[in-house]
């Protein structure tokens, strides 16, 4: 058997070159398939990117409802304190002014049992000058004593004795002075016991009874004349 070697037509191109495959690429596919593959693709990533920004969004609400709740939380047990130490206060200064208003009343009783039988000098000074403007005397001195606590005395309502030294125009005056006096409850027993003639009218002095219709002030009845 005789081999025959078949030659290049181009004597030129050697056998390797003459033995190479060639790399052909061909898009044979029809366009309405491409487009479909390409619409697929683009719905794809944007369903992607939707459900990347809804979960973003939904952690971005987990940690913001994680933190409202949180605040919530803090703010309740601050509140909680807070009226806490505002009742404790409260009851405090509640407790304060609940003693402080038992202790008042407690000491305005015993201030009441101990001057029940307070004598307002204001006020009988004030009635005295009263009188004595009215009348026109004017009275230039008074003394007083009081009987003491306890002692024995036939009048039960005298609780001391009061004299006044003063001066008016004539005794006529000093009369009417006296009725005046006599006409108070706070005092009673009005009695001249001297009168002396001057240049310009005359001065008396004059004694009276201080009666326990005298006795008021902050802890008794009421002054007649606002004294206390």
């Amino acid at each position: 058997m005789t081999t025959t070697a078949l030659m290049p037509v181009d004597p030129s191109v050697s056998p390797q070159q003459a033995a190479r495959i060639l790399t052909i690429r061909a898009d044979l596919l029809p366009p309405e398939i491409r487009d479909g593959r390409r619409a697929v693709r683009t719905r794809s990533l944007i369903v992607f990117l939707l459900v990347a920004t809804l979960g973003a969004l939904g952690a971005w609400y987990w940690q913001a409802t994680v933190a409202k709740q949180d605040a919530e939380e803090t703010y309740n047990e601050t509140f909680a304190t807070l009226t806490d130490i505002r009742a404790a206060q409260k009851t405090k200064e509640l407790k304060a002014l609940v003693q402080y208003q038992d202790g008042d009343e407690a000491l305005s009783a015993e201030l009441t049992s101990v001057l029940a039988k307070d004598l307002s000098w204001t006020n009988l000074i004030n009635l005295l000058g009263d009188r004595a403007t009215d009348t026109r005397v004017s009275l230039s001195e008074m003394s007083a004593s009081l009987i003491e606590t306890g002692a024995e005395t036939t009048d039960t309502s005298k609780i001391g004795e009061l004299t006044l030294t003063g001066s008016a125009e004539n005794k006529k005056v000093v009369a009417d002075f006296v009725n005046e006096l006599g006409e108070l409850e706070d005092l009673a027993n009005p009695f001249v016991t001297s009168v002396t003639t001057e240049a310009d009218g005359v001065s008396f002095t004059l004694s009276v009874t201080i009666t326990d219709k005298a006795l008021c002030g902050r802890f008794a009845k009421s002054c007649p004349s606002g004294g206390k």
